[in-house]
């Protein structure tokens, strides 16, 4: 009997102390995961509680869109607790801006959107929001499956590489390869289903696509804009924030265009800088932090959407262990044959000319020496 009543206290102990580890284990788990994806959208974690609960909603009604073809546009939100009556005004345009930044995935939603609220006291009642339409809903679910079918091989190979540095060099290398800068009214251009699935947009569409990969990897990136550009924030394992601009790196040279397929321009200038990194700006260096391009706005999205902070960006470029195989400064030349061209033309005018300025230099000299022969007196014996 006293046996028996030990190895119950004993299998007891024993059980407990496996049901306690297995707890914490899971919740350790738990909470690395959810700080993982906090991280990963920088602007939600920005929203007050009740703005969340909408940003929340707003993406649950969304998902469940993907899952049954609607909504995909039109959203209704009810019985929302505000801090202050007075909050409801910038509520909307708060979570919409956050929403869009946050969520390149819903490419379709980012083009304008219209709110109407409805509230009593402290609590709204319904708030209604409707997005732009820039395609027909029943084609965005095929339209997003095409997304990911297209960066699928992508994201395995992304999850193979050794460390942060080689995962964003693929990332990338591989929109630079595959994403042609192309402007247009298409708004496809300003979005990353342009970017994956058309092979064309302008700085919208790299930046959207560089952060939609990059959450589908754990990496944080945010996009950040300025009056005229968009481009990303990357969050290394040291903490810091580094710019990287994909667009800046897949320049035109000399006027040309390189073609889907084609990193024969590929540069590494914009690849995880700091404040204090060497850009170019007409053929100048001047440091990132001085570049107007990449001067942030002070609201996000809408001017009304403000008392938004972003990352600071790192004094020094990140040291990535990574070859930065590029043959920007070969390909400058190689490819432009019209600068052969212009160089030959030149050349041959130069030959021109100079046989010109001979010709009358030898013709000026053949003059003097015959007028030299006329006035030489001629004496007889």
């Amino acid at each position: 009997m006293k046996f028996f009543n030990h190895f119950i206290i004993l299998s007891g102990f024993v059980f407990y102390t496996i049901f306690s580890y297995s707890i914490t284990y899971n919740t350790t788990i738990q909470k690395r995961e959810n700080d993982q994806q906090s991280s990963l959208y920088y602007y939600y974690n920005q929203l007050h509680s009740y703005e969340k609960i909408i940003y929340d909603k707003l993406k649950e009604q969304l998902e469940e869109g993907l899952e049954t073809g609607h909504p995909l546009y039109d959203f209704t939100i009810s019985n929302v607790e505000l801090n202050d009556a007075n909050d409801a005004s910038h509520a909307g345009l708060r979570v919409t801006s956050a929403f869009v930044m946050d969520n390149p995935k819903y490419f379709w939603v980012g083009r304008g959107n219209q709110q109407s609220i409805t509230t009593l006291d402290n609590v709204i009642q319904k708030i209604k929001i409707s997005f732009k339409r820039s395609y027909e809903e029943e084609e965005l679910v095929g339209m997003l499956d095409k997304v990911n079918k297209n960066i699928s091989g992508l994201i395995e190979n992304v999850k193979k590489q050794p460390s942060t540095c080689h995962k964003l060099q693929q990332i990338h290398d591989y929109l630079i390869k595959n994403v042609v800068y192309q402007n247009g009214e298409e708004y496809s251009l300003y979005n990353l289903y342009g970017a994956l699935v058309e092979h064309a947009s302008v700085c919208e569409g790299y930046a959207e696509a560089f952060t939609y990969i990059c959450q589908l990897v754990g990496i944080p990136s945010v996009i950040v804009s300025s009056k005229t550009h968009e481009w990303n924030l990357v969050q290394m394992e040291d903490g810091l924030w580094y710019a990287m601009d994909v667009t800046y790196d897949d320049p035109k040279i000399n006027g040309m265009e390189f073609k889907s397929g084609n990193d024969n321009n590929k540069k590494y200038d914009y690849f995880l800088i700091g404040k204090n990194s060497q850009i170019s700006k007409n053929n100048f260096n001047i440091l990132y932090s001085q570049s107007e391009e990449h001067r942030i706005l002070d609201y996000l999205v809408v001017e009304d959407s403000t008392d938004f902070t972003f990352p600071e960006v790192a004094e020094e470029a990140y040291n990535c262990p990574i070859e930065k195989n590029t043959n920007y400064i070969y390909d400058y030349y190689i490819p432009n044959k019209m600068i052969y061209i212009y160089i030959l033309i030149g050349f041959l005018a130069f030959v021109v000319v100079f046989i010109i300025v001979l010709c009358i230099r030898s013709r000026s000299n053949d003059e003097k020496r015959k007028q030299s022969q006329i006035r030489t007196p001629v004496f007889s014996a």
